[in-house]
C-alpha cells in the first residue's frame, strides 16, 4: 500500500450508502460486522486493521462501488498503476492473497496449539535461513474427528546452494537438533495422504499419536494394552484412542526419538517392549517385524491384534511399497502378509481383535480416510467400554476423541452398522 486515502476512501463508502438508502447499522449487518467496526473504518484518519479487507467484496456490494474502485480511491494502487486493467488485477490477486493468508493462518492457529508444533515453527521462524513453512493438519472422521499429526512442509530459498539430503541435515541437526528426537519428529517418506502437491521435504509433527504419559487420575484398575497390527492397520491410532478413552498413557515409537539405522531402532524398540509398563498403550511398530523385532511376551498384558481385508492389503503394499522391498521382499503384497503372520498371540492368551472390514473402509475403488477413521474410533470405544466395565467403572471414554459420542444423558452413542467387529476371547493357536 502506498498511503491510504481516509477521507477519498471514506466519502466514496459514504456516498455508495447514501445512494442506497442503507443507514450505517443496516450497512454493518449487511456486511457482517459490528456498526462500530464499520463507523471505525470510515471516521479513522488512518489505515484500518488489515481485517477490513476480509469484507472488501461485502463492502463493495453494499455500497454499490466496485472493488476496483475502491482501492483505487483507497490509493492501494500507486497513481501510475491505476489503469482499470491495473486495478482489476490488483483486486483479484487481493481477494486471493486474503484467501491464502486465511487458510494458512487457520492452519498456523491449529499447530499453535500443539505445544510440539509451536517450537518447531518458533525454531524454523527464528533460523537465519528463510525456510518457507507450508502447513497441513492431518484431520479425519466425520463422526469422531481426529488431528493425528501436521505436516511441516519446508522449501528453501531459491538460491540456496545445497541439496535435499543437505537440507534435512541442516533442518535436522542445526535448526531442530535440541528438538527433533525429544519430539519425535520425522521426515515423512510415505505418500501424504491430506495433502494434494505437498513440497518434496515434509516434516511429520505428532498430535493425537504421540507418545504421552497417563493422566494422573482416574486410574482404571487395568493391565497395560498392547496393540499389534499389519501395516497400514491403523494400530497407532487404535493405540492411541484407547489410552486417551482409559487415561493411560501412548507410547508410538514413530515419535520416540529413535535413531536412523534400523539395527538401532529394534534394539531399542524390543528393550522397550521388554517389561510391562502400569498404564501405558503400546502400539508395536509393524515394519520392524520384518527386521528383527519380536511380538514381546504378552504376560501380564492385554493384546489387541488388528485384522484387515484383501482391499486394505494390497492398498497397505502399495503404500508402503519401498519399505517392502527394502527388506527383501520381491512383491510387496507378500511383505504385507509376512507382517500379518508375525502378528501372533500365544495360545490361551486372552486378548481382542479387531477386524477393519473392506465394506467399511472403501468408497468405490479407493479408500474413504474418513471412514476408516470413524471404524477405528467405533472399534476402539468398543475396547474402552469393555475394559472399563471389567474394572468396575461406568462404560464411558474418560478422554480423548472419544468423549465426543457421549451424550448430554452421559451415555455413549451406539454405534452405526458396521461390517468389521470387535471380538474378546482365548487365542487357541496360530492367528
Amino acid at each position: 500500500m502506498t498511503h491510504w486515502r481516509a477521507d477519498e476512501w471514506a466519502e466514496a463508502v459514504r456516498a455508495g450508502l447514501r445512494a442506497r438508502g442503507l443507514s450505517l447499522d443496516e450497512a454493518a449487518r449487511r456486511v457482517g460486522v459490528p456498526t462500530s467496526t464499520l463507523r471505525s473504518w470510515i471516521e479513522h484518519r488512518h489505515a484500518p486493521k488489515v481485517t477490513v479487507f476480509d469484507h472488501w467484496a461485502q463492502l463493495a456490494e453494499v455500497t454499490g462501488v466496485s472493488e476496483a474502485e475502491l482501492l483505487r480511491v483507497a490509493g492501494v494502487l500507486p497513481d501510475s498503476l491505476a489503469s482499470p486493467v491495473h486495478v482489476a488485477q490488483a483486486a483479484k490477486a487481493l481477494r486471493e492473497g486474503i484467501d491464502r493468508a486465511g487458510q494458512f493462518l487457520r492452519q498456523a492457529t491449529a499447530l499453535v496449539y500443539s505445544s510440539p508444533g509451536t517450537q518447531v515453527a518458533n525454531a524454523i521462524a527464528a533460523s537465519p535461513v528463510d525456510w518457507e513453512m507450508r502447513i497441513r493438519s492431518a484431520t479425519r472422521g466425520d463422526e469422531v474427528r481426529v488431528t493425528y499429526h501436521h505436516y511441516v512442509g519446508i522449501v528453501p530459498p531459491r538460491d540456496f546452494p545445497h541439496d535435499d539430503a543437505e537440507v534435512r541435515r541442516i533442518i535436522e541437526h542445526d535448526v531442530l537438533g535440541e528438538l527433533w528426537r525429544p519430539l519425535g519428529l520425522y521426515w515423512r517418506v510415505a505418500e501424504v495422504h491430506d495433502w494434494h502437491e505437498p513440497p518434496r521435504l515434509v516434516i511429520q509433527v505428532p498430535e493425537q499419536e504421540a507418545t504421552r504419559p497417563p493422566v494422573p487420575s482416574p486410574v482404571v484398575a487395568a493391565p497395560p494394552v498392547v496393540v499389534l497390527s499389519p501395516i497400514w492397520g491403523y494400530g497407532e491410532l487404535l493405540a492411541s484412542l484407547v489410552a486417551d478413552g482409559l487415561g493411560f498413557g501412548n507410547v508410538d515409537f514413530r515419535y520416540f526419538g529413535l535413531p536412523d539405522e534400523m539395527a538401532d531402532r529394534v534394539r531399542i524398540t524390543a528393550r522397550e517392549l521388554a517389561e510391562p509398563a502400569p498404564r501405558l498403550v503400546h502400539s508395536v511398530p509393524p515394519i520392524m517385524l520384518l527386521h528383527g523385532l519380536a511380538v514381546p511376551d504378552l504376560t501380564g498384558r492385554l493384546p489387541v491384534v488388528v485384522r484387515y481385508g484383501p482391499r486394505m492389503r494390497a492398498r497397505a503394499a502399495r503404500i508402503y511399497r519401498s519399505a517392502l522391498l527394502e527388506a527383501g521382499f520381491e512383491d510387496p503384497l507378500e511383505g504385507a502378509r509376512a507382517i500379518e503372520a508375525a502378528v501372533t498371540v500365544p495360545p490361551g492368551c486372552p486378548h481382542f481383535e479387531v477386524t477393519l472390514a473392506d465394506e467399511d473402509v472403501f468408497d468405490g475403488d479407493r479408500p474413504s480416510l474418513d471412514r476408516l477413521n470413524d471404524s477405528v474410533a467405533w472399534h476402539a470405544e468398543q475396547i474402552v467400554e469393555h475394559v472399563l466395565l471389567g474394572a468396575g467403572l461406568p462404560p464411558v471414554p474418560l478422554g480423548g476423541p472419544l468423549k465426543r459420542l457421549v451424550l448430554p444423558s452421559g451415555r455413549v452413542r451406539r454405534p452405526p452398522a458396521l461390517a468389521g467387529s470387535v471380538g474378546y476371547g482365548v487365542a487357541e493357536g496360530r492367528e
